[in-house]
């Protein structure tokens, strides 16, 4: 190949180069363009939205003009007038009163109906094999709760209990009535639901000698009818229920020398038997020797659902209950197993018996 050809071979190949490089495809290859807001439907949702709040207030004015037309019963040219709603929770009360009252005189009369069926022979021709049967035993299983409605017996001051009071010179009277009044007093306690409804009067003997303070803070609060200062704040079934009684001793200057809730004070352990009785009245016996807390302000007792041995010397046992245990025993359908109250119980009016 002489010089003349590769010559002309190198000007067509540059030629060739040139021509490839300014070329371009005629396809396009760019990326598709998407359109989200066609396809996601942003318009029908904006939409849509605007269509249900303009629904939502056309629904609201309706009920509006539906609540007008029921308070003024259907009258036209009240709608300038304003009306007043009473909030007072007196004739809801009042309603749920007769009610219990109607139902409590449905029972009584389905009471009065009831007929005895049993085995109207006396008890010495009743024969062995019935008078064994579980009707007859005395030995049950709940014999050990003894019965809150037994006659009252005087104490007896001559015990161990009282024998720490000789050095003292100890002046009891000697009248059986005022020794009962001085050493075993009752007081009536009213407790009731929040929405007033109420639960029934429980009647509880205090034991003097257990924790005269604490006892005569009691009677002090009934004999002048501060139900209000009574709160049960826990409740703690198959247990006890836990409540507080307000000390208000500040209020009254004649009580200002009286001892304090907040120092230690006399108390004894061995008076009521927890294990024996059922719905004691108790408090902590680090109470009794070091005060109450926040400077004795206020007095945390306890009431027990069943006998529980295992207070005995643990707690101060000042007081049962004698009547109305059933009240009690029913307020365990109020609490939870952390203590928090499902149906708030207050107590609404106590006194002295």
């Amino acid at each position: 190949m002489n010089h003349y050809t590769r010559r002309r071979h190198k000007g067509i190949s540059n030629r060739l180069s040139d021509c490839v490089r300014r070329a371009h495809s005629l396809i396009d290859n760019k990326p598709p363009v998407f359109p989200a807001a066609h396809l996601g439907n942003v318009d029908a949702l904006l939409n849509d939205a605007r269509t249900y709040l303009q629904r939502t207030k056309e629904n609201v004015r309706i009920l509006l003009h539906l609540s007008r037309i029921m308070r003024t019963m259907g009258t036209i040219g009240t709608q300038s007038q304003t009306y007043r709603i009473g909030s007072s929770m007196v004739p809801t009360m009042v309603r749920h009163v007769e009610k219990l009252e109607r139902q409590n005189i449905e029972l009584g009369k389905r009471l009065m109906g009831i007929k005895y069926l049993g085995d109207p022979r006396p008890a010495a021709q009743t024969p062995r094999s019935v008078r064994s049967g579980s009707i007859y035993n005395t030995q049950s299983r709940y014999s050990h709760y003894q019965s809150i409605s037994e006659s009252f017996i005087a104490p007896n001051t001559d015990n161990q209990i009282f024998a720490k009071y000789n050095g003292f010179n100890l002046q009891l009277p000697k009248d059986n009535g005022e020794l009962v009044r001085l050493l075993r007093p009752r007081i009536t306690l009213h407790f009731g639901a929040i929405d007033g409804r109420p639960l029934g009067d429980v009647i509880i003997q205090l034991y003097t000698e257990a924790a005269p303070l604490i006892v005569l803070q009691f009677m002090r609060t009934c004999l002048e009818h501060r139900s209000h200062e009574f709160s049960v704040r826990r409740i703690f079934p198959h247990l006890w229920l836990e409540c507080y009684l307000v000390v208000s001793n500040s209020a009254r200057p004649s009580l200002s020398a009286q001892p304090s809730m907040g120092c230690a004070m006399e108390f004894d352990t061995r008076v009521v038997d927890h294990g024996r009785y059922a719905y004691v009245l108790s408090c902590s016996k680090e109470y009794c020797s070091e005060g109450f807390p926040s400077n004795g302000s206020a007095i945390n007792f306890t009431i027990s659902f069943k006998p529980l041995r295992v207070s005995n010397g643990r707690r101060v046992g000042f007081g049962r209950v004698i009547r109305g245990d059933k009240i009690i025993h029913c307020m365990q359908a109020h609490g939870t197993k952390n203590g928090k109250i499902s149906k708030p119980v207050i107590i609404t009016h106590c006194d002295v018996l």
